[in-house]
């Protein structure tokens, strides 16, 4: 076979192979190959075309006229345009397409022209590719859509959220905040500084904060008072994060703003009803007071004038029997006055527990002596009063509850405690008032008391501690067993005698329960 022969044959199969490697990539590509005579308008494609078309090859190749009809009409006129604009200049082009194919599908389609020109310089034909990018444009679109959703959900979120560089200049803010503050977009980003958005109060809070957040890099829940352009407030909670580089310097912060303002109004209103809850309850206390005293006295009046003439009638009957009859009557006769004096006796006691009298006429240190002195009679736990350190002058009602929260722990002492001595301290200084009270008794574990099967359910001790605490005082309790326990009062008391709150008014109104473990 002549060499010439041989070489033909070879450079036609390598042509094939190579034709066969481009229909392979243009196939994994989605991309097929045109070629337009711009004289007679005929148009090649490659076999890839046909199947991006979902044209079969037996209609054959399409004119740019019968091409076009696949391409939506804004896309036709687009193509046309792109056509005409090519042979005019010269010059390539590139464009995107909507497809409608025959099946109903809808397709995206990147065509790329490139004009073709003869020896005397014009264009004669254009060839290109077209290449089907559908994936890639949906996926454009979602990111859109969903860049479109984060970014609506950041500018029209329920809550403010800014930006600021290391400055403190706010680098973005939402619509949200704009709209609260009543400003424009161009008056605040990379104009303001942050604490400008806030009101004299705040400001000077968020230049302390500030400098702290840059360095911890969170900030939870802080409250702010927003100033709006108008001068009005607007109560927030601030919570912040930070973004920090690989170095660990402080970028940007992320600021979140949320509505305080009904949560405010709440808390002015729950403040409002736990101070007159707490009001009555120092009403009702005191009126207590006042019906224990009225009881006491009136039981003391009725009951004392005929108790001593009954002693008395007593002793003038023994004295008026006949010698020979005293010796039988005269066991009856002590009967009736040991009965006499245990009946007095009582009664003295009933009125001590309602009202001493020493309370009202001596006030809280007497009457606790003597209160302490009847204690130990009755249970031989030795009583000792420490007033060293106490020269406050007290109210009345103060000392009332004093005095009671003293022997409300007495009594609960003699019930539980199995001690004996107990301590009373009392002490203050400037405005502050404290009550101690502790034993040497077996004690408790706290964290045991009110399960099922304990003795000791706390009643008494839940009694103090609600005295205290509808005054406005604060109540603690240390135990362990065999260690005994001391329960401490503390009362910041006014210039005036007032008791004042120790604690938040707020907090009567969330229910003053005593902590797991309180007797």
């Amino acid at each position: 076979m002549p060499r010439e022969l041989v070489d033909y044959r070879d450079s036609e199969e390598a042509l094939r192979a190579s034709e066969a490697r481009l229909h392979e990539a243009q196939a994994v590509g989605r991309m097929g190959d045109w070629e337009l005579d711009r004289d007679t308008g005929s148009m090649s494609w490659s076999p890839q075309l046909f199947r991006l078309f979902e044209r079969s090859s037996a209609l054959g190749t399409p004119d740019l006229n019968e091409a076009l009809g696949y391409y939506s009409l804004e896309s036709v006129e687009l193509t046309r345009a792109a056509f005409w604009a090519a042979i005019d200049t010269g010059n390539r082009r590139e464009l995107e397409q909507t497809v409608l194919l025959p099946s109903g599908a809808e397709r995206y389609h990147a065509t790329t022209i490139v004009p073709v020109k003869d020896g005397s310089g014009r264009v004669c034909k254009l060839y290109g590719t077209t290449q089907d990018i559908t994936e890639r444009k949906l996926a454009e679109q979602e990111l859109r859509r969903k860049t479109y959703e984060i970014e609506d959900l950041y500018q029209n979120a329920p809550c403010g959220y800014y930006s600021l560089d290391a400055n403190g200049l706010i680098i973005r803010i939402n619509d949200t905040q704009l709209r609260w503050q009543g400003y424009e977009r161009e008056e605040v980003v990379g104009r303001m500084h942050a604490a400008e958005l806030f009101s004299p109060a705040s400001r000077a809070l968020f230049g302390q904060v500030f400098r702290t957040f840059k360095r911890m890099g969170v900030l939870h829940n802080m409250d702010m008072e927003l100033l709006r352009k108008d001068g009005s407030i607007l109560n927030v909670l601030m919570s912040s994060t930070a973004i920090f580089d690989a170095q660990g310097n402080f970028v940007a912060s992320r600021t979140v703003l949320s509505d305080n303002t009904d949560r405010k109004q709440l808390e002015l209103e729950r403040t409002a009803h736990a101070t007159r809850l707490a009001d009555l309850s120092r009403h009702m206390v005191d009126v207590q007071e006042n019906e224990r005293r009225k009881f006491a006295s009136a039981l003391h009046d009725h009951t004392s004038p005929n108790l001593a003439a009954l002693q008395l009638t007593l002793t003038n009957l023994a004295r008026a029997l006949p010698p020979a009859a005293l010796p039988g009557l005269q066991p009856l006769l002590d009967d009736a006055q040991a009965l006499l004096l245990d009946t007095t006796s009582g009664i003295r006691d009933i009125c001590t527990n309602l009202r001493p009298a020493t309370l009202d006429y001596a006030g809280l240190i007497p009457a606790v002596q003597d209160y302490a002195q009847q204690f130990r009679l009755r249970t031989g736990i030795e009583v000792h009063l420490d007033t060293a350190d106490f020269t406050m002058q007290l109210p009345s009602n103060v000392q009332s509850l004093l005095f009671r929260i003293a022997q409300e722990a007495l009594t609960n002492c003699a019930k539980h405690a199995r001690a004996r001595n107990i301590r009373i301290h009392l002490s203050n200084r400037d405005t502050r008032l404290v009550m101690r009270i502790a034993d040497d008794g077996v004690g408790f574990d706290p964290h045991h008391l009110g399960e099922a099967g304990t003795t000791s359910p706390g009643i008494g001790l839940i009694t103090m501690r609600e005295r205290a605490e509808f005054a406005g005082g604060r109540f603690s309790l240390r135990s362990h067993p065999q260690s005994g326990t001391e329960i401490k009062v503390t009362f910041d008391v006014g210039r005036s005698g007032v008791l004042r709150p120790a604690r938040r008014a707020s907090d009567f109104a969330n229910g003053t329960t005593l902590p797991t473990g309180t007797q």
